[in-house]
């Protein structure tokens, strides 16, 4: 199966999924510019995950980076 693309032609050969978006460093690689927090962290439930790992998994993605906290 092909991999993932972007509208600019960029491919994806893995999922990068952030568990949380309460990690303390703040690097632009994670929270862009503009990104606004509400000071609430949110974490991924195990039914979620194990959710979007199905529906990229029957896309044909066989790699996954956990991230995040």
């Amino acid at each position: 199966m092909s991999q993932l693309t972007d509208g600019f032609g960029r491919s994806f050969p893995y999922l990068r999924l952030s568990l949380t978006e309460a990690c303390n460093f703040r690097c632009s690689y994670c929270l862009p510019d503009g990104y606004q927090a509400d000071g609430r962290p949110r974490f991924l439930q195990v039914d979620e995950i194990a959710r979007l790992v199905r529906a990229f998994a029957a896309l044909g993605m066989s790699k996954i980076r956990l991230t995040g906290g």
